[in-house]
């Protein structure tokens, strides 16, 4: 879908036919029906510009809970399957390749279904292997790296290669020396160039990082804004810097530049590992963004500064002969030609075509796998999620082997302001608990609550929307925002009074806060269940008055001591 992906299909296209094979590319995304792929193209980018945590959250989904892939695939193999099958009986192909997931999975179910009778290789881009690249159906998975291999041969349960990235030959042929690709670009030859880049699309917060370096005074950057025109406006009236748009000379950049500074780790950063340019990955992009920034660093390629604080000295080793030997183990990368692998996987003898499991299916049987793919997935992000974190998947735990029980108390519009209580809850070691509606009414309260000591936690917006998606954005994108305005600290901990789906856990892991289930939840007054080390009680106080909060506190402070166990914040837990 991005530049990534077709540029890696345009240089193994080149490769091939430089060695006289016939090759072709096609887009995927011109297989959908009514010509919507444009559509899906717009959906995607649009979600990266405007709800980076939805896209983050189902990216993260398929990790936690990869048997998803299934149904996703079934839906995408429904609506494309027949005209990319027709494409390859046209070409008379002897090998298919993809380089982007979604063809991948529509290729290996046709694959291990028997309605395609070519062997089939996936080229993954990323250096991170999502669970959507690998398919037991394709015969052969191509990486760019050995450790992307390794979690793509984990995964499959068999080989996969690491023939290295597809970058085109003018990225590692003879490059002219720093000087004089500066005095071509008219760059000053004392400045430190930092290479700000963004993909073709210019998606993600590259105004902030071309600030961050312009204010700096120690390294000057220049942005390469790719078809984002009013990217390169909004950076041109800087006062600093160097702002460029669509370019064709992306090597001779390299060349004159002392670092590259990404966010998504695609093909400008293969290329920039082909130059021996170090690269910095600074400000990731929602899911495959972070993903990949993550899995460069652990392989030693590149480095990765997740905050403001830590870009500079990460800038300043990458430009240093630290950044020398990086840059190496990223040339390294190359070791092969991913077009032999191709090559060689063509001449292999055919797999024949069982004529009974390659039977069409009916359109009533296509509509119907369509409509349970998209009840699978959706069973699967609110009653499967919800089971799931019932039994403790993909939430906070309680300290191993301590005597902690973990406290909690939902704040009601009658209990703010009372400085008995506030003083209750610090000396339990009570979380309070708020939701964004009652902060934005009442922010002045919460402030003073917070000032007095006690730990805030988010406790959602306090309504139900009637969409999932839609009320995990206002539990942890609006009331976080609006609690911080009042308390003027970052929530850590989510505890929704309702039942956790899939769209709670993507979207808490993309905002950086812990969900929190409760194993009990009380009413003031209640008799609490046998207490134990590890449980997480919260206190109901919505309905109820400062002082039967008070009495409640003071009441489980004594139970807790008999039982020898003692109160705990829920930031405790781990």
């Amino acid at each position: 879908m991005g530049g990534g992906h077709d540029g890696a299909g345009r240089e193994l296209v080149a490769r091939l036919r430089a060695q006289g094979h016939d090759a072709q590319m096609v887009d995927f995304l011109s297989a959908f029906p009514l010509r919507i792929g444009w559509l899906v193209r717009l959906g995607y980018l649009l979600e990266l510009k405007y709800a980076p945590w939805s896209y983050d959250a189902t990216y993260r989904l398929w990790y936690r809970m990869p048997f998803l892939v299934g149904p996703i695939g079934a839906l995408i193999n429904v609506l494309t399957r027949r005209r990319i099958l027709r494409w390859v009986r046209e070409a008379d192909a002897d090998v298919v390749v993809s380089t982007y997931p979604m063809a991948s999975l529509v290729l290996g179910g046709a694959r291990q279904r028997g309605r395609l009778d070519v062997r089939v290789a996936t080229f993954i881009t990323d250096f991170a292997v999502h669970p959507l690249w690998t398919h037991p159906g394709v015969d052969l998975h191509l990486c760019v790296h050995p450790q992307a291999a390794t979690a793509a041969a984990a995964r499959l349960g068999r080989a996969a290669a690491a023939p290295g990235p597809l970058v085109p030959e003018h990225f590692s042929a003879a490059l002219p020396d720093r000087a004089e690709a500066r005095r071509r670009l008219g760059f000053g030859d004392g400045e430190r160039l930092v290479l700000v880049v963004a993909g073709a699309w210019g998606i993600g917060d590259v105004a902030k990082t071309f600030d961050t370096i312009l204010a700096s005074g120690r390294y000057t950057p220049v942005a390469v804004c790719g078809n984002n025109e009013r990217l390169r406006r909004t950076l041109a009236a800087r006062s600093g810097g160097h702002v460029i748009g669509w370019t064709d000379e992306m090597p001779l950049l390299m060349a004159a530049a002392d670092a590259l500074v990404q966010n998504a780790g695609g093909l400008t950063c293969m290329e920039a590992f082909a130059v021996r340019l170090p690269v910095v990955s600074f400000e990731a992009i929602a899911g495959h963004g972070k993903d990949n920034a993550e899995q460069m660093a652990e392989a030693g390629v590149a480095e990765y500064a997740k905050s403001e604080t830590e870009l500079f000295p990460v800038l300043d080793r990458a430009t240093s002969l630290a950044g020398r030997a990086l840059a190496n183990r990223a040339r390294a990368m190359f070791t092969a030609d991913a077009s032999a692998d191709v090559v060689a996987l063509a001449g292999a003898p055919p797999i024949p075509v069982d004529a009974v499991v390659a039977r069409r299916s009916s359109l009533r049987r296509r509509l119907t796998a369509g409509v349970a793919a998209l009840a699978s997935v959706y069973a699967a992000f609110t009653i499967g999620v919800g089971t799931a974190t019932a039994h403790g998947i993909g939430v906070a735990h309680a300290v191993r082997n301590s005597s902690n029980v973990y406290l909690g108390v939902r704040m009601g519009e009658a209990d703010l302001g009372q400085a008995a209580l506030a003083e209750a809850l610090t000396h339990a070691s009570a979380t309070a608990i708020v939701d964004g509606r009652l902060a934005a009414k009442r922010p002045v309260a919460i402030h003073e609550l917070r000032t007095a000591g006690v730990e805030v936690a988010n406790g959602g917006w306090g309504h139900r929307d009637r969409l999932h998606w839609g009320r995990a954005r206002s539990d942890l994108v609006r009331a976080p925002r609006v609690i911080r305005a009042a308390t003027g600290e970052r929530c850590h901990e989510f505890v929704p009074g309702r039942r956790i789906d899939g769209f709670d856990l993507a979207s808490a892991r993309l905002v950086h806060e812990r969900v929190v289930v409760p194993s009990k939840v009380l009413d003031p007054g209640d008799t609490p269940p046998r207490l134990k080390a590890g449980q997480v009680l919260i206190v109901d106080g919505r309905d109820a008055t400062a002082d039967e909060l008070v009495q409640e506190l003071h009441s489980l402070e004594r139970q807790l001591a008999d039982a020898g166990l003692k109160p705990a914040l829920l930031a405790q837990m781990r």
